[in-house]
């Protein structure tokens, strides 16, 4: 039995010392995207016209990011988690999809009275970016 013991010791000493890393928890450098597409950006935030639009992004340090999370006013979305997907979101106005380091963003036409706020967040471990996005909305209605 001791020697399952020292085993069991010895192989969690191992896992350990083969999880560290050379930069420790928070100082991952900051992910770097890049528009792929002319748009309008105002403060810090994308400008999407209300006819709808395609966005493209290229992460420039990290080669495979997920999608954390989206939120509009008070509604969350995710990605479906359950089926181990991290890399879509979609809603009836809003595609969202991640391959390697691209990033595209679909929003549909927006033909409400209400501007659409957008908070994409992603993320590569610990390491989180999030865009801000408003749609204008249909000044018809």
């Amino acid at each position: 039995m001791k020697i399952w013991r020292i085993a069991i010791v010895l192989f969690a000493t191992v896992s350990l010392v083969s999880c560290s890393s050379d930069d420790p928890d928070g100082k991952w450098a900051s992910m770097i995207w890049k528009a792929e597409v002319p748009v309008q950006i105002t403060d810090g935030i994308y400008v999407v016209p209300a006819k709808g639009s395609v966005l493209t992004f290229s992460c420039r340090n990290y080669s495979s990011p997920w999608i954390a999370e989206a939120v509009s006013g008070e509604e969350h979305f995710f990605p479906l988690r359950e089926s181990n997907n991290y890399h879509s979101i979609t809603t009836d106005w809003l595609k969202v999809e991640i391959n390697k380091n691209k990033l595209n963003v679909t929003f549909e036409s927006n033909d409400s009275a209400e501007e659409r706020p957008l908070k994409l967040t992603v993320t590569a471990g610990d390491i989180f970016y999030t865009f801000y996005f408003i749609q204008f909305a249909n000044k018809q209605n």
